[in-house]
């Protein structure tokens, strides 16, 4: 999950998609530092694709929050 958060409100983060192993709520998606959307829509998460968000995962748990 790129929120932590798999269990949050969907009115606030959006409905939560999954698919291969990868979690995550679509306005994660949208929001996520350097995650960007692939032109046709069907292929991984609505266009993002699933290594571009484990990447995207991974460096956001790399982060020290204050």
């Amino acid at each position: 999950m790129l929120c932590r958060r798999a269990e949050a409100d969907p009115d606030i983060y959006g409905e939560k998609l999954e698919k291969q192993g990868i979690c995550a709520h679509v306005f994660c998606l949208f929001f996520a530092n350097k995650l960007f959307q692939q032109p046709v829509k069907e292929i991984g998460l609505m266009g993002f694709l699933p290594e571009d968000i484990g990447r995207t995962i991974a460096r956001a748990a790399q982060k020290v929050r204050t």
